[in-house]
This record gives C-alpha cells, structure tokens and sequence, in this order.
C-alpha cells in the first residue's frame, strides 16, 4: 500500500471519493469526478444481488411488488471494504467516505471496523454515534473548536480513512458529498473538503413522498397502512437528527407535491438551492417536479436522478423526492 513520507504537517491533497450505491450522486459528476462506487447487497426473491450492478431499478422495484418477502438492503462484509480501501490508497493519500445515516445502516461501523484492522492506515470520524470510545480521531460538526479541529487534520499521518456520518440519505447523501467536489479538484487539503462537507449537511434537507403505505407497515401498522390508502393518504418524510419522520400528511399526491414545495420554498427563503429531484420510475412526474421547484424558489443547479433502491423499498413506484442544499 502506497504511503506519503513526510514531517509533521501532512497538508493531505491528494484525496478520493469513495461512496456506496445508496448515496445517489448524478453519472456525469461521478465520472468526470472518478468517484468510486461500492454496489450494497440487495436481498430480494431468494438471492443475492449488487445494487446497481446485477439488478436494475426497475427490476428492484417490479421485485418488491411481486415478491412475497420485502427486498432489503445490506451491509458488504469488512473485506469488500477493506479491498476497496486498499485500492484507492494504492494510488491516493486518503479517502473520504460520505455515508447515509448511521441511525438507519450499519454501513458507518462497518466502514470504520473495516480501516480498524488495516495496518498504519489513520481514521477519522466525521459526526460519529455519540459517546463512541473507538480510537479514531473524532470531528464533531456541532462542537464549539471545530475550526480547530479541522486545523488538526494535518498533523495526521497518511493513509487516512475519514468516514463522515452525511445524516441523510439518497440525493441528500450525495448533495453532501457533491460539496467536497471542488476542495478536491482544487488540491487542497483534506480538511478543506469535510469543512464544505460540514457546511453542506447543515443547509441540507430531503422530502419525499411515499406512494404507497404498503411498505411501510412496519411504522403504520397493518390497519393503518389500510385506512391510509383507503383515504388516499401521501405521507411525507423529512430527516431529524438522523431519523425519518413524518413532515406532512396530505390528500393525494397532487396535494403532496405541492405541499412539498411549500415545505421547500420555506427552508430556503430568498436564498438560492442546489436541487436533487429524485423518483422511483417516475421520470416524466420528476422533471414536472423540477419545474414547479423552479418556480417557486431560485436554483443554481439541479438534477434529475432515480431515488435509490434503499429508498425506493419504502416509497414504491411513482415515489418522489426533493433533496436540497441552501446556498450559503
């Protein structure tokens, strides 16, 4: 494994990014970018597939309507891990791994479990479960010295893994990982990169509509589940401190969407929005999305992406989500 000599003082630049499939992040970044995606597990009729390699949306989803258990999504064991970690600081200083919530996967244990048992490779923890008594070197995004913090990065010797805890995931994962983008095609320093990371998951949010309270009968339970559909019920979750709940619960997914802009234009004001339309094989109803979006808040970019399997589990076809950062 290759490894930069040096005094103390580091200054890493020369960082990748490395994410798995259930953060959603537009094919053209990821390529002019060269992100590197690590395919989850799918669990789904009896087999094993890699998201997004072995099985496609459309395949996941005409699954999890026909198949008498739920697909599901998994963690990759610790050497898929560990293998692709060997490979990116075969060529790279560090790695910088944006992943979902860890309240809702254990892809974050796993990520740092895994660099654990690697020799001489440095960890950080960006945002890690509290109370954690790992021996990593911790960033807290809420704490009073974070600047300093920051600063301390570059007394850390390479190879670095630095897995960040985004709070999020689908789009809003990878409109957190987006931020790190330009620190990186810049060359600057790797605390440069989990700062603007840092900065996006505070002005970051994501709305989602569900279609279906089929999949959801787990949180509504079965006679809920009925009388929400039976009413035409669209439930609308948002993220909190790392957790799903309910943001909204409207008539109709017409009223849904429009109350999802409502939800929007309010958390960004007068300020400019990075957008992330996202669906579950409802492309034409997402591009309709985007354009009321436009209407009412000003945008500075936007795409237009599937919503991910780790969601779309939940949502159904037809699903719908707006994933947003406020320009700050």
């Amino acid at each position: 494994m290759g490894q930069a000599t040096g005094c103390r003082g580091y200054n890493v630049k020369d960082v990748a990014l490395f994410i798995d499939s259930t953060t959603i992040l537009p094919t053209h970044l990821m390529r002019e970018h060269a992100v590197t995606v690590m395919p989850v597990p799918i669990y789904a009729g009896g087999r094993e597939y890699r998201d997004g390699v072995d099985i496609t949306a459309e395949e996941f989803v005409s699954l999890l309507e026909s198949s008498t258990e739920r697909p599901s999504t998994a963690v990759p064991g610790l050497g898929e891990f560990q293998s692709y970690y060997e490979r990116l600081l075969d060529q790279h200083q560090a790695i910088l791994y944006p992943v979902p919530s860890h309240r809702l996967t254990g892809l974050y244990d796993a990520a740092i479990q895994a660099a654990e048992q690697m020799q001489g490779v440095t960890i950080v923890a960006v945002d890690p479960p509290e109370h954690w008594e790992k021996a990593v070197f911790a960033v807290r995004s809420d704490e009073p010295g974070l600047e300093d913090r920051l600063q301390s990065l570059s007394s850390l010797p390479p190879p670095i893994v630095a897995v960040m805890n985004t709070g999020y995931a689908s789009g809003a994962s990878g409109l957190v990982a987006m931020a790190a983008l330009g620190a990186m095609d810049k060359g600057q320093p790797l605390e440069e990169s989990i700062r603007r990371m840092i900065m996006a998951k505070r002005n970051t949010n994501i709305y989602f509509i569900l279609n279906t309270l089929e999949y959801i009968v787990d949180r509504v339970g079965q006679l809920g589940a009925f009388l929400g559909t039976l009413l035409r019920i669209k439930p609308i979750l948002t993220f909190k401190d790392g957790l799903l709940e309910d943001a909204a619960r409207v008539r109709g997914k017409t009223q849904a969407k429009r109350r999802m802009i409502e939800l929007l234009r309010r958390k960004a004001g007068e300020r400019p929005v990075d957008l992330y339309v996202l669906h579950s094989l409802a492309p034409d109803e997402a591009t309709d999305l985007l354009e009321q979006a436009g209407n009412a808040v000003t945008v500075r970019y936007a795409w237009v992406d599937d919503i991910g399997a780790s969601v779309s589990r939940y949502t159904g076809r037809g699903g719908l989500g707006i994933a947003f950062t406020v320009v700050r």
